[in-house]
């Protein structure tokens, strides 16, 4: 007799990464990004063995920003976690496909990377334990039925499908907190 509700860790990668593709791209896409246009960028599944799913998305804001947004949906938890970063292109740039033949590595460095921000995490001010009680996250909850399990897909479909309609909103919050850091289009810093 099993006393609480089980889901493989396998399901539990798989309805992550469905939540994703039904409600967070689509509305990813109304709001400008498109999927990354680097040599070096993921779209999907990152091995054949399942471990996991990257999603890298960009686009160019009216002041010649480069907004990147990551997204990692691994294996053994339960999380969609969602990186955001900006940068200052030089020269201009007048469109993502003229970054095609980049790799686009350097923008992953560590001198770049401080100004990363994880949404629903980072930009938050107050000690961690409040916000993880108190405000969601982008993670499936606890459950210990079927129903409770159902609840949680539900909140984080919900929750994914604001969040992403609403990017806009946590661009904001990271320009509050960050300036760009001026690259060229391979992401060396200038």
């Amino acid at each position: 007799m099993k006393l609480f509700y089980k889901v493989e860790d396998k399901e539990l990668l798989k309805v992550r990464n469905e939540i994703f593709k039904e409600v967070g791209i689509p509305f990813l896409l109304k709001n400008g990004f498109e999927l990354s246009p680097f040599k070096t960028s993921w779209h999907g599944q990152y091995d054949r063995n399942s471990r996991g799913y990257t999603y890298d998305f960009s686009r160019l804001s009216s002041e010649n920003y480069l907004e990147q947004l990551s997204v990692s949906i691994i294996n053994g938890e339960k999380w969609i976690q969602i990186h955001l970063n900006i940068y200052e292109l030089s020269p201009a740039l007048n469109s993502l496909s003229l970054l095609k033949n980049f790799d686009g590595l350097e923008f992953g460095t560590p001198d770049k990377i401080s100004t990363k921000m994880r949404l629903r995490s980072d930009e938050y001010k107050a000690p961690p334990l409040f916000y993880m009680l108190f405000l969601p996250e982008h993670k499936l909850g606890k459950f210990y039925s079927k129903s409770d399990y159902k609840s949680e897909v539900a909140k984080l479909s919900k929750l994914i499908q604001s969040d992403m309609q609403n990017i806009n909103v946590f661009v904001e919050k990271w320009h509050k907190m960050f300036v760009p850091k001026k690259t060229d289009w391979e992401g060396n810093l200038l």
